[in-house]
């Protein structure tokens, strides 16, 4: 592997004709191009207007005068070069001020330039995008991230979440920066730090799901703008999200993550808080575009997942189709353009993430034509992504397209779907680079195939473009210029107490009351003792799979944090166990070692106030390399258990579900197309995945039994549902007087206790409306198409309240203010090419 750089002769003969053009254009700050490389200043010959400083944290901080700060290690040997009296940075050696070094720049312009000083293999070291496998530490760095940096590896996993304090995360970026510097065989490229959604260490704020439900694209802007600051405090520079897909299939199981079904309201919030994210601002509050507290956004799943047949999930192989019977394929898109016209100064969104998924329109034949996954799709990605909408931002592809998630080209090599990743419009490959040199050369093995199929130019040509691409998010945050680290500002900004207290007030901005029924929740009173409430356990069993966890009974708040509010009955537990015994030996827990409060003691209380999450399916899943069932990786996943497999309905209701009636498919739109023999010869048919006649399978029953049972003793009930998707409130809701829902925080399914509880005390007026329907029943889910929002016929409660897209109680009854006036209108649709 070659990666040594020398300036070539066109580059020399570049640098003599500057030299003819004379001293005064060499001193300009001329933005062309003919104006490069530029020599440094003679000494004495400008006015120094940069001072230089060493920070407690050991590198070393250049500041230019109303200009750009500079930060590089005195111990790595990059140099410094001065040019009209400001300080640059020689990322590539040569003691000339080239194009890409001068901060003076666009970040446009920069990132062409540089793309030129980068040989084939580095670039596709920088297409690699590996979990971290390196061990992160204080003090020193492993040989497997040197051996990273290296190959060229630059878009790194940030450590994550709480594992690591606030020293180790500096001291490693600044550690890493450093050894990229002593790289002299390479030009300078430091690393960016990327990650998905974070908790731990990081302020806590609503789920995207939580954020629409405020139904205020204002409280998703401040969400961004303040969780951008603590990121950059932390050295982490481009998030895997925001995630924007429609929800208009109420089964599918990544809802929380999206901002609901309608189309209108998911565009508002996907901008604002996209332009939050990467727009730094003033005290002041005044829009700077990219600068220190920017963080690249990834809009995902372009271009959109939100359509999954029946409501399997495309990172499992039997939910690899998203299908379209209502003829929305276009809807979907539309929150990824809003997000290509910010309102901001950084104008657009940087970067996405594509879904794996194989589109189906309703006659059968695959979107575009194409009978492939986003990742592999010339259609999706070139001729609307980037022909059609104009966009040329840079491309991550979803993990695992080369193993398990390679629709449609499974019978390709890992090269060829590297390459066909590439020919489609994509930039890097996502989750790949864990095999270091090798990940590396079956890199050059695509390239190697493309320059023989499409000759050594045009190859060139795509590699250029798509590194010049991920130079953009190296260039518009600053990196390039100062990557590193101050340790009082990662102590003090993430996770700090203002931050944390604006998230709280957007958790209980999101809260919808769905009943209330005769004002049982209502404005608190200035006097008065502590209610006494019943606060039963909740049964939670054993989980199996990839993630195992004891069965538990936890009463469904933190009593230390509900007694702040109440003086609280809850059940006891067994002294003993009656379960089967554990590894360790030891009985386990059962729903009978619950010592449930006496028929007695409840009737004291005031009310019973029951937390519950919505139904859980347990169905399993499938994919070619393995499965999540009980026996862990690999007890679904070979072809055997493929001819075996049987499709499951994913439902919405606490009570067995088995799919029988008119609106199941009997045939599915989306199937894989399979050899079969008939009269001796072979042909291809479409896989049926219909799940007519089968049962459902749900894991939290217990649940409903618990409000019923609970609802059948106690005078008065509140329920606090922690809600991930549309529910069959049918189910309970006339047998208790309260409902109140929560959509998680970030990443988590439950909402903050005392979010609950605020609103539930009266201490806080719930102001939250629904960001997707409520379905009557599961014959409404099986007859609604899933790719149409809002079409399902919704509940009506006891009291006469239809529990559909935007409704929402306030203590005075149902909410109509100026959010229902704009958002609660027909569903807009998007424009077919």
């Amino acid at each position: 592997m070659n990666l040594f750089k020398n300036m070539n002769s066109s580059k020399k003969n570049h640098f003599n004709l500057v030299l003819l053009a004379g001293v005064a254009t060499l001193l300009c700050a001329c933005s062309n191009t003919e104006d490069y490389p530029k020599e440094p200043d003679r000494p004495g010959s400008s006015k120094v207007r940069w001072t230089e400083s060493v920070m407690p944290e050991g590198w070393t901080k250049v500041t230019n005068e109303g200009g750009t700060t500079l930060g590089y290690s005195g111990n790595s040997g990059l140099q410094l070069i001065q040019v009209d009296g400001f300080d640059f940075k020689d990322l590539n050696r040569n003691n000339l001020l080239d194009q890409f070094e001068d901060w003076r720049l666009d970040f446009e312009t920069r990132a062409k330039a540089m793309v030129n000083e980068i040989p084939v293999e580095q670039m596709m070291g920088m297409k690699m995008n590996p979990f971290g496998r390196w061990t992160v530490n204080p003090d020193t760095l492993d040989t497997i991230i040197k051996n990273s940096l290296d190959l060229g590896y630059r878009q790194l996993r940030a450590p994550r979440g709480g594992s690591a304090d606030a020293r180790t995360k500096v001291n490693w970026n600044n550690m890493v920066q450093e050894y990229i510097e002593s790289l002299g065989n390479i030009v300078c490229i430091p690393a960016v730090w990327i990650d998905d959604p974070r908790t731990g260490d990081v302020s806590g704020w609503p789920c995207n799901l939580g954020l629409a439900a405020t139904f205020d694209p204002e409280v998703g802007a401040q969400y961004g703008r303040l969780m951008s600051e603590e990121w950059r405090a932390m050295g982490i520079s481009m998030q895997v999200a925001t995630q924007m897909d429609l929800a208009a299939e109420p089964r599918w199981k990544r809802i929380p993550g999206t901002f609901g079904e309608d189309p209108a309201l998911a565009m508002d919030m996907a901008r604002a808080i996209i332009n939050g994210w990467q727009s730094t601002y003033d005290e002041e509050g005044n829009d700077l575009g990219w600068g220190k507290h920017s963080v690249n956004n990834q809009m995902k799943h372009f271009p959109g997942d939100g359509a999954a047949e029946g409501g399997r999930e495309s990172h499992t192989r039997d939910g690899a189709y998203n299908v379209f019977p209502g003829g929305q394929f276009f809807t979907h898109i539309l929150p990824f353009i809003a997000c290509m016209d910010l309102p901001g100064k950084t104008k657009t969104v940087s970067a996405a993430m594509i879904n794996y998924s194989i589109g189906i329109e309703a006659d059968g034949s695959p979107v575009g034509g194409e009978r492939l996954g986003t990742s592999f799709s010339p259609y999706k990605i070139n001729q609307l992504l980037r022909e059609k909408y104009d966009w040329d931002g840079y491309i991550l592809t979803d993990f695992g397209i080369l193993t398990s998630k390679d629709y449609g080209v499974e019978n390709l090599t890992q090269a060829e779907k590297m390459l066909a990743t590439l020919e489609a419009g994509c930039d890097a490959f996502g989750g790949e680079g864990g095999d270091g040199q090798k990940s590396v050369d079956l890199a050059m093995e695509a390239y190697k195939l493309g320059v023989a199929r499409l000759g050594e130019p045009k190859m060139n040509e795509i590699m250029k473009k798509s590194t010049e691409r991920i130079l953009r998010t190296h260039f518009n945050i600053g990196i390039v210029d100062n990557p590193y680290l101050d340790l009082k500002v990662a102590e003090t900004v993430p996770n700090n107490t203002e931050h944390n207290a604006a998230g709280h007030q957007a958790h209980l901005k999101s809260v919808v009351m769905l009943k209330n029924s005769a004002g049982i929740i209502h404005k608190a009173s200035a006097e008065g003792e502590k209610p006494r409430v019943y606060i039963p356990r909740i049964y939670l069993a054993a989980t199996g799979g990839w993630t195992r966890t004891p069965a538990s009974a936890e009463p469904g708040f933190d009593l230390k944090i509900a007694g702040e509010y109440y003086n609280v009955l809850t059940d006891e537990l067994a002294v003993r166990f009656t379960g089967p015994a554990d590894k360790e030996g030891n009985p386990t827990l059962l729903p009978d070692d619950i010592l449930r409060a006496s028929k007695e003691e409840i009737a004291r209380c005031d009310f019973a106030l029951v937390r519950i999450t919505s139904p859980k399916n347990g169905n399993p899943t499938f994919m070619e390399s393995g499965g999540k069932r009980d026996g862990g990786p690999g007890s679904v996943g070979s072809i055997t258990d493929r001819e075996e497999f049987t499709y499951l309905p994913i439902s919405l209701q606490y009570r067995p579900y088995t799919a029988d009636s008119e609106f199941v498919r009997r045939e599915s739109l989306g199937g894989d197309m399979i050899k079969v023999t008939e009269n001796g010869s072979e042909k291809l048919v479409k896989e049926n995945r219909s799940y007519f006649g089968e049962t459902g399978i749900i894991t939290n029953e217990s649940h409903l039994d618990l409000v019923l049972n609970t609802a059948s003793v106690a005078d008065k009930v509140i329920v606090a549902l922690d809600v991930s998707n549309p529910m069959i409130l049918e189910e309970f809701e006339s047998e208790v007087d309260a409902i109140v829902i929560g959509f998680g925080g970030n990443r988590s399914d439950y909402l903050p206790d005392k979010v609950f509880l605020e609103i539930i005390t009266g201490q806080v007026e719930p102001s939250g409306l629904l960001p997707v329907q409520m379905p009557a029943n599961m014959e409404t889910v099986e007859a609604q198409f899933e790719d149409v929002p809002r079409d399902m016929e919704c509940y009506t409660d006891s009291d006469g309240n239809t529990y559909d897209f935007a409704f929402g109680l306030n203590w005075s009854g149902v909410i109509n203010d100026d959010r229902t006036a704009k958002y609660n209108v027909p569903p807009i649709a998007g424009e077919p090419l």
